[in-house]
């Protein structure tokens, strides 16, 4: 067995050099390793068999999922298949020193024979120094603020052009957004650029993030990005799948790092990511690790589970939210709060033996596998805000409706959504509006209508998935944004009768509720159905003129929420066509 280690002093903080080290994919790249290629491997502990280089030697190994405790130390094992070395481990560890921050890297090698320790040792060697050189460069341009470097193959040209394109066609508040995106596309290096996440990019960014969406979109649309959809496993939350359009998916996915089959649902497990258009800057596809640290933001510590082995977790101090996680889909939630134990043990077998642990902040938990099979585990934190667009999320938008109307489910697919917060709206009056006023005038407003309803929509992020003669139905990813916009139209009627003589004695009725619904295609858009579309529809048919009709647990919490001045009525069971049992509804109206 050969060892060897490096310490480099360096002067960025912790926090800033763990971003960039534990960011592997990065690193490697950075350190001028050698790229991969990964294949699933379904049996034990490890993820992926990997063909790459150890140094100057091909080599074939099966690698076992990255350790690490956040912040502070990561590793990995490779067990070699063929190749002169029998197992490989790397070791690296962040300390921090008066506000700077010494980086250890140590690696430890198994040749498979003793003569080639004259050959692996010196190899060894010139490793620790790319390594070394890397590391001391990414600290430099960490203390120095340096610009990044503008990548090869951007054609400058294409470029400029379709930055044009959008900003002529992207509303204002979007278009301000084109040339940070411009920059973004001719500095970020390779690996980041496959996959733009549109929300990620927003925080780094101060923006709101949907604004960045609809640039992102914007930008398809001019021909500076391209969209596809990520399956995104429920547990390590990385790609399980990249697909070109949405009729493309399937009703479940499969994650080979946790071994895990789950159901697809839009609005949980299907995010639009983007990279640059082939035109404007091709991205290689290569490979320079299996995933690190970086690729899983939520997860405070992962460990190696050997088998009738423990295995070690220090819980955060902060109260929060967290659970373990082992390969396979094994689950407990961990509760952690002041006078709870400060030392737990589980056992995991087919499943942990409890579903809740009980631990005091800075606790250790020790799991102890019953199973004699080897496998990670994971502790995760839940309260982890997601940034991921999802698929529901990107159908909410008016851009995304109107220029990839073309992307849709397959034929005959119906694909869950945990939650979807729809609108309807009718008007009040209506047909004697046509027969006063005749068809050509009453259809006349109603197409005016339509305009204030779309505003109004578009202002509080939603989008409208049909209209059905002069009635809306629109969606949105939150009820209470629903209902803003609900009270907005409300607001706004009265200016709006004022202003178009043949709408006196009309008036508006809307209803809004929220729950789980499945996406489908019908007649070429996406659209809705299931029992959460029916009592939206029906809650709207009970409100009268100038009204709003929720459901009791809507209303009550609206009343915790600033709508500025509006009323509601008692709650009264409201008896409603296709539904066994009355529902608690409340009418809101504007003061």
């Amino acid at each position: 067995m050969i060892s060897k280690e490096t310490t480099i002093p360096c002067r960025a903080t912790r926090h800033d050099l763990w971003r960039v080290l534990a960011d592997t994919e990065r690193f490697n790249r950075e350190a001028d390793l050698a790229p991969m290629k990964l294949e699933p491997d379904p049996q034990g502990a490890a993820r992926f068999v990997v063909k790459s280089q150890l140094g100057p030697f091909a080599a074939t190994w099966r690698e076992l999922p990255f350790e690490w405790v956040e912040g502070t130390r990561y590793g990995v094992r490779r067990e070699v298949i063929s190749g002169p070395i029998a197992w490989v481990e790397i070791e690296v560890e962040l300390t921090e020193r008066d506000g700077a921050t010494d980086v250890r890297y140590r690696m430890t090698i198994e040749p498979n024979k003793g003569a080639l320790s004259l050959v692996v040792g010196p190899m060894l060697g010139g490793v620790l120094r790319q390594i070394e050189t890397a590391i001391r460069r990414i600290d430099d341009r960490l203390v120095s603020g340096a610009p990044p470097a503008i990548v090869d193959g951007v054609r400058e040209d294409a470029l400029a052009a379709a930055r044009d394109a959008l900003v002529a066609d992207a509303p204002e508040r979007v278009a301000a957004l084109a040339d940070r995106l411009v920059e973004w596309i001719r500095t970020t290096p390779d690996h980041a650029a496959r996959r733009l996440r549109p929300f990620a990019l927003a925080d780094a960014w101060g923006a709101n993030r949907r604004d960045v969406l609809e640039l992102c979109l914007a930008a398809s649309v001019a021909g500076l990005l391209e969209l596809t959809w990520g399956v995104v496993c429920p547990s390590c939350r990385t790609s399980a799948a990249e697909l070109p359009t949405l009729a493309e998916l399937g009703d479940g996915g499969h994650c080979d790092l946790c071994d895990l089959s789950f159901g697809v649902e839009l609005d949980r497990a299907v995010e639009a990511t983007f990279q640059p258009a082939p035109a404007i800057r091709a991205v290689p596809d290569i490979q320079f690790c299996s995933g690190g640290p970086a690729t899983m933001p939520h997860v405070v510590a992962q460990a190696i589970l050997e088998e009738r082995g423990e295995a070690h977790f220090v819980v955060p101090d902060s109260a929060d939210r967290y659970r373990l996680f082992a390969r396979g889909g094994a689950v407990t939630s961990i509760d952690v709060s002041e006078g709870a134990p400060e030392h737990v043990h589980v056992r995991l077998g087919p499943a942990f033996d409890r579903a809740l642990v009980e631990a005091a902040p800075g606790a250790t938990v020790v799991v102890e596998d019953e199973t004699g099979e080897a496998r990670h585990v994971k502790l995760e934190r839940l309260g982890w805000a997601s940034q991921a667009a999802t698929a529901y999320e990107v159908s909410t938008l008016e851009t995304y409706r109107r220029r990839f109307s073309h992307d849709v489910l397959r034929p005959g697919a119906a694909m869950r959504i945990g939650r979807a917060a729809l609108l309807f709206s009718d008007l009040s009056a209506s047909t004697q509006l046509y027969s006063r006023e005749g068809d050509a005038a009453a259809f006349r407003l109603v197409q005016e209508h339509f305009d204030l309803l779309t505003g109004a929509i578009s202002a509080h992020d939603g989008a409208i998935v049909k209209t059905i003669g002069d009635a809306v139905m629109a969606a949105f990813v939150d009820e209470v944004a629903a209902v803003r916009a609900a009270l907005e139209m409300l607001r706004a009627w009265p200016a709006f009768v004022a202003d178009n003589a043949t709408a006196e004695g009309v008036a508006l009725k809307i209803g809004v509720y929220a729950g789980p619904c499945y996406a489908v295609t019908a007649n070429g858009v996406l659209d809705y159905f299931g029992q959460t579309v029916n009592l939206a529809a029906r809650l709207q048919g009970q409100a009268n003129e100038g009204e709003i009709v929720v459901t009791e647990a809507l209303a009550s919490r609206l009343r915790d929420v600033d709508l500025g001045e509006v009323a509601y009525s008692q709650a009264y069971p409201a008896e409603l066509k296709g539904i066994d049992e009355a529902v608690q509804a409340v009418r809101v109206t504007t003061r």
